[in-house]
């Protein structure tokens, strides 16, 4: 398939910082707030080019205040529009007080659609898409069915052969799927939580997960394992025609950027 060239957004996606109370936690011997800062000063750049920073989930490691503040404080020194979401680590209603930036449903870009979803629910470490939730979706996806369509969430819809991770995946994924069948505009599914890289094929669109902005779980573990990987992000280009590419990057300190995969859709 030939594709237009003429490039119309970047959506910059990071996830999983879970910061703490104070700018001296650490997690795993990570400093999460150090390595948030890391990633926001690294991410790529492209003049002229409308840009959104997705932030899918766990911003908080355990839902403290001081956490939000922090990302606040983050976010302030970083020059794109931003939109997030919750993570199962994170107090959606705290976010909601604290947040500078409100939590929002939908982001337009051009002929492209973001919607953000929520899948984590209170108390609860899996993913879940609760009824009002898949209804809001049927909604916006008639709503926008002359667009293309990006879905963010927090959880993973498949399994990623993490035995130990693939327990979290959303557990209604099969209603998921059979919502988005009625749609084509429907391009692609971007998720965080599971610390790691990772693309494939679901029900004829890409799904694809970001690497945290802080440590990484070891690919195909069967129990909870760190790999040896620096802090990351993933990039998503969008074009004129539907298709898109995306990839991620790592950053092995600041101001160094390494390892830029990319897969086309």
């Amino acid at each position: 398939m030939q594709h237009t060239n003429r490039h119309i957004a970047r959506i910059l996606q990071i996830s999983d910082s879970h910061l703490g109370p104070d700018r001296e936690f650490k997690l795993a011997g990570i400093n999460t707030y150090r390595s948030l800062g890391q990633v926001l000063s690294v991410l790529p750049d492209q003049d002229a080019v409308p840009e959104l920073l997705a932030v899918t989930g766990d911003i908080a490691g355990d839902g403290d205040e001081g956490a939000y503040h922090l990302f606040n404080e983050a976010m302030a020194e970083q020059p794109r529009p931003f939109a997030w979401l919750p993570g199962n680590h994170d107090d959606f209603p705290l976010m909601r007080q604290v947040l500078h930036q409100s939590f929002r449903r939908v982001i337009e870009l051009d002929s492209w659609v973001a919607i953000f979803l929520v899948s984590a629910q209170a108390g609860e470490v899996a993913g879940q898409l609760a009824d009002a939730e898949l209804a809001e979706l049927a909604d916006l996806l008639h709503r926008y069915r002359d667009r293309h369509v990006l879905l963010f969430m927090h959880h993973m819809p498949v399994e990623i052969s993490c035995q130990w991770l693939d327990k979290h995946r959303v557990a209604n994924h099969r209603q998921l799927a059979d919502l988005m069948a009625g749609f084509p505009g429907v391009k692609a599914l971007f998720a965080g939580h599971v610390h790691q890289a990772f693309s494939t094929s679901w029900q004829g669109i890409g799904v694809h997960s970001a690497p945290s902005t802080c440590f990484q779980f070891a690919p195909g573990s069967d129990v909870f394992e760190l790999a040896e990987q620096p802090p990351g992000y993933r990039w998503i280009d969008l074009y004129a025609d539907g298709h898109l590419k995306t990839g991620e990057g790592f950053v092995a300190g600041a101001g160094q950027q390494v390892d830029h995969r990319c897969s086309g859709y």
